[in-house]
């Protein structure tokens, strides 16, 4: 892959956003720039802050991070690494069956060419996937995925139901 290729900071900013906004279980969503790159680390403070005037060096460069609480109140932390980190393992791993259908919109949008992928947007769905798989490794929260590829919720019983009754997830629908 050429270095024009590379998915930006914008673009994994762009994910945990998304991520954030479809997740109202995640809670003290806290934003910060860090600097990355190498011995990044040796330019905070103390208290693990970067000063807004911190002298970069060759190979580090400014990004963002941003930590909230999981349901189970568990601090985490997503960063522009972080994400690629989830991205790399829905791209490059090996997933078969209903797993590997949910992937496959992320996967095309990652092959894209640089200029057609960022003005392609991700759904939130597809935001969540990326980033529960780079902070858990798996799926762990609803993402969206049973909505059919007409727009309404799948319904594996329809057949079932009486002509006059609604489904069940039709009263959830957003």
């Amino acid at each position: 892959m050429s270095g024009e290729h590379l998915i930006s900071d914008d673009e994994t900013r762009q994910v945990a956003e998304g991520f954030l906004a479809a997740s109202p279980w995640l809670g003290d969503a806290e934003w910060e720039s860090i600097v990355i790159g190498p011995n990044a680390g040796y330019l905070a403070g103390f208290d693990g802050v970067f000063p807004p005037d911190a002298e970069l060096r060759e190979g580090q460069k400014w990004s963002w991070q941003v930590s909230f609480s999981d349901p189970a109140g568990t601090k985490k932390a997503l960063s522009h690494e972080v994400v690629l980190k989830g991205l790399s393992h829905i791209v490059y791993g090996d997933h078969t069956g209903p797993e590997g259908f949910h992937y496959m919109r992320i996967k095309q949008w990652f092959t894209e060419p640089t200029e057609a992928r960022r003005a392609i947007q991700l759904s939130e769905s597809d935001h969540s996937l990326i980033c529960q798989c780079a902070l858990y490794g798996k799926i762990v929260f609803a993402t969206g995925e049973a909505e059919s590829l007409f727009g309404k919720k799948l319904d594996m019983f329809e057949d079932q139901r009486s002509s006059g009754g609604q489904a069940l997830t039709d009263s959830t629908s957003d």
